[in-house]
This record gives C-alpha cells, structure tokens and sequence, in this order.
C-alpha cells in the first residue's frame, strides 16, 4: 500500500545538523532519511499513559450515559467561519 506523505519545514541549529549528519553517516543513511526514520521511531513509540486511559474510559462512560453535549459540525462551522 502507498501511503501519502506530507512534507513539512524544520529549522535546526548548525550543531544539531552537524551531530545529524554524524550519527546518519554511522548508520550509511543519507540525513534525510536518518532523521526521518528517528521521527517514524519517536512516534510509533507513543505510550498511552495510565491517566489518559482513565480520562479516556471517563468520557466514554459520560458518552454511553448520555451527559455529555455535542456540537452539531454545520453549528461549529458557522461559529468558526462567521464574518
């Protein structure tokens, strides 16, 4: 499967790149692709913490009991967008 890619701008000190290009150069990586591969391992290394499963199970139970209150998306949109 294909996945798309977004492409986004960083601006990094001179140092930093420096230390960058040393440790892509140790591992045979361009430094592109080093520190994309550093960004894919930082984020798939995402842990839920203990409370934000407690905070989570909070609002799903307040969803399943019907107290909390939605706002509609065509409301929101006309909030967000009024002129």
């Amino acid at each position: 499967m294909i996945q798309a890619k977004n492409r986004k701008e960083i601006t990094l000190d001179a140092q930093t790149i420096s230390i960058l290009q040393i440790q892509a150069e140790k591992q045979g990586r361009k430094l592109k692709n080093y520190m994309e591969q550093v960004l894919k391992e930082q984020a798939n290394s995402f842990e839920l913490t203990d409370e934000y499963k407690a905070l989570m199970d909070a609002m799903l139970d307040k969803h399943e009991k019907g107290k909390i209150n939605y706002t509609p998306w065509e409301d929101a949109k006309k909030e967000i967008f009024k002129k």
